[in-house]
């Protein structure tokens, strides 16, 4: 009798999703139709938006419908420019509202199970780097210099 009643009150509620806690953790969908999970940290690093074109590129070939999910707790500029990146590569992009885990910021997936064991971005795409330290410039002569050195 109790599980009768739990699906009641679940039913009533309005929150009847198979694996509910999974689908919050990558942004409402399964984690067997990943693709490519990005965190939210990397997400807002502004060295992942010169590479997103990069990385939507790879996913071009497939023939499969790819869904490209953000999260909602990304600023609205980067949401509109990975918004933008995804339809210009003919991706459907959705931007959630709803509450979800602040663990990924961008999810990459399909309509259908790929269950890849590596889904990460460090370990999908290794050649890209989000703690490029900045070159140190050299430091300016002065005119004293200039002229006598």
């Amino acid at each position: 009798m109790s599980d009768l009643e739990n699906r009641l009150d679940r039913a009533s509620s309005g929150e009847y999703r198979l694996n509910p806690d999974e689908q919050r953790h990558y942004l409402n969908t399964f984690r067997e139709r990943v693709l490519l999970a990005i965190t939210l940290s990397d997400a807002q690093n502004p060295l992942l938006k010169a590479q997103f074109d990069h990385i939507l590129r790879t996913y071009d070939s497939q023939s499969d419908p790819i869904f490209v999910k953000l999260s909602g707790s990304l600023p609205d500029d980067l949401s509109g420019f990975y918004l933008k990146t995804a339809t210009n590569h003919h991706f459907e992009g959705q931007i959630l509202e709803e509450e979800t885990t602040d663990t990924y910021g961008i999810i990459i997936h399909t309509d259908h199970a790929m269950d890849l064991d590596k889904i990460d971005l460090a370990d999908c795409f290794p050649d890209i780097n989000l703690t490029e330290l900045p070159t140190q410039a050299k430091p300016k002569k002065s005119l004293f210099s200039k002229l006598f050195g």
